[in-house]
């Protein structure tokens, strides 16, 4: 196997995950042509650039097990890795194709193994914590890198596999940044997770399905499923009635759960001055921090950030598009090792009809 950096070619079905036991026979597999390999890699640019979210995430993935690939075949072999990461880039695209529901967990290929758990574990927070529509592109390409890295030490050492993991360190961080989500804290929490004995079995030949993805268990009995944003009438601060359900069923995990903090960011349309709009979106801000106090939530566990008009959301209609932005988004954070599920919803959006006639300033 090769040296050459994936994250120097990109920076950018359901997958399931392989074990010992299971491995594919890649050797009776045939081999992509390079007319083959240029013909995918247009397909999923074109399926990347066309979607979002998570759509837009599996694109990027597919991109990343593409690139792993073509650096395989650019230096004339193409291992039995690099075959597992071609079939990785045809099942994404093929399910993208087809609109298919594709799985979010990353296999582990049948000659590498899972290392740097801390750094797989913060992959899955962000993931179960909304960075796939934050950050799609460095969440995806952190994952395939860490593969790869795996890949590179069960062949050729440490030596070989460092500037792999550090360019998934990288592609971690800026999903971080970007998605503006707080890690989640590792101490105490290793201890929790399945061991690298029971991930690897014999080591170098694959994960051990049963205990992958790292928090599977935790994750298939997780209690706590939660919606983390409520929505605004145009140049309203007032929390609607849907809203207000929202913020119900999210208040039972924060008085459940003493320990979780919560971050509250607020968001406008694009209309207005930024000035105007930072104004408009602390008000929302404190109509929910306003909620969550009488409630008995205190003060010291919220922490506001009015964004503005920023990140503002995509749609097809305009009038959907600036309904879906004008929200405040929950962020929870926790010393602890809590499993809650963040997932957005749509149910409360407000949207203008063609005789409102709203001024904004």
């Amino acid at each position: 196997m090769k040296t050459t950096l994936l994250c120097l070619a990109v920076l950018g079905s359901c997958i399931s995950t392989v074990s010992a036991k299971h491995a594919p026979d890649v050797a009776s597999q045939q081999r992509p042509s390079a007319v083959q390999i240029d013909e995918l890699a247009t397909v999923l640019e074109q399926q990347y650039r066309q979607s979002a979210g998570q759509a837009r995430y599996q694109a990027y993935k597919g991109k990343m097990w593409l690139s792993y690939a073509q650096n395989e075949r650019s230096e004339g072999s193409l291992t039995s890795a690099g075959l597992e990461a071609w079939q990785q880039a045809k099942m994404i695209s093929n399910g993208l194709q087809q609109h298919q529901t594709l799985s979010l967990t990353t296999p582990i290929l049948s000659a590498s193994q899972v290392m740097r758990r801390d750094l797989w574990q913060q992959i899955e927070y962000l993931k179960q914590s909304g960075a796939i529509d934050k950050a799609p592109e460095s969440l995806a390409h952190a994952e395939v890198m860490l593969v790869w890295a795996a890949a590179e030490y069960c062949e050729l050492g440490w030596r070989h596999a460092n500037e792999h993991f550090h360019a998934a360190e990288q592609a971690l961080y800026q999903a971080i940044k970007l998605s503006e989500i707080k890690p989640v804290p590792i101490n105490g929490a290793m201890n929790q997770l399945a061991s690298m004995a029971q991930l690897n079995g014999q080591g170098c030949r694959g994960v051990t399905a049963e205990f992958w993805p790292m928090d599977k268990a935790a994750e298939l009995n997780a209690a706590h499923k939660v919606q983390n944003v409520v929505h605004f009438a145009s140049n309203s601060a007032a929390l609607s009635l849907a809203s207000q359900a929202v913020l119900d069923q999210l208040l039972n995990v924060l008085q459940k759960y003493p320990k979780i903090d919560v971050t509250l960011l607020g968001y406008t349309d694009k209309r207005a001055t930024q000035k105007y709009n930072l104004e408009l979106a602390q008000r929302r801000i404190q109509s929910v921090q306003d909620y969550l106090a009488a409630q008995g939530i205190a003060a010291e566990r919220i922490q506001p950030e009015a964004k503005g008009a920023a990140d503002l959301q995509a749609d097809a209609d305009p009038k959907l598009a600036s309904a879906k932005s004008r929200r405040v988004v929950l962020q929870l954070s926790s010393s602890e090792q809590i499993q809650v599920r963040l997932e957005p919803q749509w149910q409360d959006l407000q949207i203008e009809s063609d005789q409102q006639k709203v001024k904004v300033n």
